[in-house]
């Protein structure tokens, strides 16, 4: 293009010298040649290390995506210029995050076998569980309480997922079904008696009966959980730089950790008089206690509702002392014996020797360092709520004397009544229950009710324990029960009308005046999960002793018998 134009531009000139008179001086050109510029050779990257993550894709859904979120997260902090981290698909991979007892631990995930709560056996053998999901239904025919019945075991996806890392793909059986994790509960309770459910442990709530698995209870703070055979162990393994920064940098992940779990033991009748008194000082101030004494220490919390006031000139006791009543104050070292935190006043014989000795008395709980509720030193104290809080769990505690007698006044100490203008008025109990719900508080209500000496509730007990629990009380007992009575069950909360009495034991007219139950109520991360049924038989006038399995069995089916489940 260049040549062209010069030689275009050249011949122009010419053309133009030829017709004119003067030639025009030809301009100077000046033509120049551009070197080609020497390819300079592309520097070559450095390779970037790269650590491949994989995650097992058979862990249980919920624990996959949320693996898989904090891996990611970590991930996008921690990869670097000069190394980079990546999830993959691949089982062939740097590190594998999956079940395991090697490598550091992400998750441990514990699985609860439960029934619903009129549920009269109280656990199962971990191999007969391996049977029944190889596919022998009948290897759990004790489950269901009826001879020759095979029971149902309800689960969701998660669960399945789990079971099948912990015991293999189970057999193909009506028997197991698999269902929405919404219908696992109504459809075991429409089953029920046979019927269970395995469900995470963080997931029990009140209508629910914790069995126990090889005779591990998991709502024992001691539970020895190194030999319970359900808990999955998702660990990272493989590259040892990689793993130890996986564990600094996501805390390990535990649904039964015990640093959130409160237990709270609540009791029947305490009153340390008459034929309890004569074998305490014939066997010891101790000796009520001794066969149950576990129940009561292991608990975060322990109550204890003593009707009696401590005089320093109380009688001495005998078998005819009658109902007026009171107690040495050396028998307080049978409410320290068993570990007392909470003492109940709802009593109707706090007065029994004068309202004066109710005040010392208090004085003797507040130096053992344990609280009270339901009474108090002037009225305001005892309507007063007890609240505290046990790792984590919000808990209250309220309770009245309905029944009557030895109600607090403005001026004298004594129980608390129901309301303040009406001892069996509720409104003040059920307006202040809302407050402390809506506060974030688990309420624990205690009624002194009416005293019946059989099983069964009476319509006007129903409904007035019931108005506590639509309050927005997780748990309300009947406080009054010289004999136990049974339970209503839903899914606001759980209500056990009598628990009869406990260290008090000379009433023995009745098997139920000599049952005692002592009630486990546990509570995880501040929401309530369910009770542990403690039961007894009062002997010797004065001593509870568990029951043996057969004992226990008929009096469950008895309460179950006259019990509500909504």
């Amino acid at each position: 293009m260049f040549v062209r134009r010069w030689l275009s531009l050249l011949l122009g000139m010419l053309l133009a010298g030829c017709g004119s008179a003067e030639p025009t001086p030809t301009p100077a050109i000046t033509i120049i040649f551009l070197a080609t510029p020497t390819p300079q050779p592309t520097p070559t990257p450095t390779p970037v290390p790269v650590k491949t993550i994989w995650v097992d894709p058979a862990l249980p859904a919920g624990l996959y995506q949320a693996l898989m979120q904090r891996l990611s997260a970590f991930i996008e902090q921690t990869s670097t210029p000069a190394r980079r981290l990546v999830l993959t698909e691949s089982p062939d991979a740097d590190v594998r995050v999956t079940v395991g007892r090697a490598g550091a631990p992400l998750i441990t995930h514990t699985l609860a076998v439960a029934a619903p709560f009129p549920t009269v056996p109280d656990g199962l053998a971990f191999e007969q569980l391996r049977r029944f999901w190889a596919g022998q239904p009948d290897a759990l025919t004790s489950l269901s309480d009826q001879a020759g019945i095979a029971p149902t075991l309800f689960l969701d996806g998660d669960a399945h997922a789990a079971l099948t890392l912990l015991l293999g793909q189970p057999a193909a059986s009506p028997n197991i079904q698999v269902v929405a994790p919404q219908d696992v509960l109504p459809l075991a309770w429409q089953n029920r008696p046979a019927a269970f459910a395995v469900l995470p442990f963080d997931r029990l709530e009140v209508r629910w009966k914790l069995l126990h698995v090889d005779g591990v209870n998991l709502f024992e703070r001691e539970a020895p959980i190194d030999a319970y055979p359900l808990t999955l162990s998702i660990r990272a393994q493989g590259d040892p730089e990689v793993v130890d920064e996986i564990a600094a940098a996501l805390p390990a992940m535990d649904n039964r950790d015990l640093s959130k779990m409160a237990i709270v033991a609540m009791t029947g009748v305490t009153a340390l008089v008459r034929g309890t008194a004569v074998r305490m000082e014939q066997k010891g101030i101790t000796y009520p206690a001794e066969k149950i004494r576990d129940w009561l220490v292991t608990a975060d919390v322990t109550h204890i509702s003593n009707e009696v006031s401590f005089w320093d000139k109380c009688p001495p006791p005998s078998f005819s002392s009658g109902v007026v009543m009171c107690s040495d104050p050396r028998y307080i070292e049978l409410l320290r014996y068993v570990g007392t935190d909470v003492v109940e006043l709802t009593g109707n014989h706090l007065w029994d020797y004068g309202y004066q000795r109710l005040i010392p008395t208090l004085e003797m709980y507040e130096r053992e360092g344990w609280r009270y509720f339901g009474g108090g030193r002037d009225l305001a104290d005892a309507l007063r709520p007890l609240t505290m809080t046990v790792n984590g769990n919000r808990l209250a505690f309220i309770g009245c004397n309905w029944f009557g007698a030895n109600w607090a006044k403005e001026n004298l100490p004594g129980s608390a009544p129901c309301s303040p203008g009406d001892p069996r008025d509720l409104s003040y109990q059920v307006e202040t229950i809302r407050r402390l719900r809506a506060e974030g508080y688990n309420v624990i209500a205690t009624l002194q009710y009416e005293e019946y000496y059989f099983y069964e509730s009476t319509l006007r007990q129903r409904r007035d324990f019931a108005a506590l629990r639509e309050a927005g009380a997780v748990v309300v007992n009947g406080s009054q029960g010289h004999h136990v009575q049974g339970f209503d069950i839903s899914a606001e909360g759980f209500i056990h009308w009598g628990t009869g009495n406990i260290f008090f034991g000379d009433q023995t007219f009745s098997k139920g005046a000599q049952t005692t139950m002592v009630d486990r109520h546990v509570f995880y991360d501040n929401r309530y999960l369910g009770v542990d049924l403690r039961t007894a038989f009062i002997q010797d006038l004065s001593q509870p002793v568990p029951m043996n399995p057969d004992e226990r069995a008929a009096l469950l089916r008895t309460l179950f018998n006259v019990s509500l489940f909504r």
